[in-house]
């Protein structure tokens, strides 16, 4: 079968940098910079609410605000690679972007590398069904290499979660768990086949009883991330009275709390004599 050569069709045309050798897990927190890079194009308008669709990652620019507000809480932590784990959809992809170009790191998906090499969406979607093994054994090779990258945003697909080889590649940087509602996933999964949930019923309640079920056999695995960043917590946290009204930003600035925490607590265990 074609589709079993895809791990090594993978290697072979570049999916991800060239093999290295994975470093014990460390945290690299240094002063912020004290300038961004020349050129760097900073759009003043705030995002108010979540797009509907995956935007382009240079039309996500992050304000002065949130650029001054993230240099403030966790300046430059270079060599630490940050990994999106959660349910796929729009917004874990956008926010991932959004939190890239706010700290200055590159962004990749991991499942977009895959949707190349493979030929597109259909094309993944058959080989995860028809070669789970192959689908691991592909993204175990690609956190083994992207885990030396350092200023790096990986979006990761569900198979960073789905085995402790893994799981335990992620504890070589920060992972960070998007806790969507399943509604925004569903939607999206709707929307890539040109269906609308309001004119379709079925086909929602269909996509939503499958997200619950693949949320439910994950969720644990999920919930092993050094940060967990939940779109209702953040709403009610900020007082609104829909999941509607959360911003990218809002989400960003939410990531970006945590990460300083995380910050703070390595440097108490250090103090204490204690690993981290």
């Amino acid at each position: 079968m074609a589709m079993r050569a895809a791990p090594a069709a993978a290697a072979a045309t570049g999916f991800f940098s060239s093999p290295t050798t994975v470093s014990p897990r460390r945290f690299s927190f240094s002063a912020p910079p004290s300038s961004l890079s020349a050129g760097r194009c900073v759009r003043l308008r705030r995002l108010r609410a979540f797009p509907s669709s995956e935007l382009p990652l240079e039309e996500l620019n992050p304000s002065v605000d949130l650029l001054r507000k993230t240099a403030e809480a966790v300046g430059d932590f270079r060599k630490t690679p940050i990994y999106i784990v959660g349910t796929d959809c729009t917004a874990k992809r956008n926010i991932g972007k959004l939190l890239a170009n706010s700290i200055i790191y590159r962004y990749l998906c991991s499942e977009e590398l895959l949707e190349d090499v493979l030929g597109g969406k259909d094309a993944l979607r058959a080989f995860k069904e028809s070669d789970e093994k192959g689908y691991l054994e592909v993204e175990t090779e690609g956190l083994k290499q992207l885990t030396s990258m350092g200023s790096l945003v990986l979006c990761c697909g569900d198979g960073a979660v789905m085995n402790s080889t893994n799981l335990g590649l992620l504890r070589h940087g920060v992972s960070i768990w998007i806790d969507v509602p399943l509604e925004m996933a569903a939607n999206d999964m709707l929307k890539s086949t040109g269906t609308q949930a309001a004119t379709d019923p079925d086909s929602f309640s269909q996509a939503m009883s499958k997200l619950r079920q693949q949320y439910d056999d994950l969720k644990e695995r999920y919930g092993i991330s050094d940060i967990t960043v939940s779109v209702k917590n953040v709403a009610s946290r900020l007082g609104y009275s829909s999941v509607d009204s959360v911003t990218l930003e809002d989400m960003v600035l939410e990531i970006v709390r945590q990460i300083e925490r995380l910050i703070r607590t390595k440097a108490m265990m250090e103090a204490a004599g204690k690993p981290f």
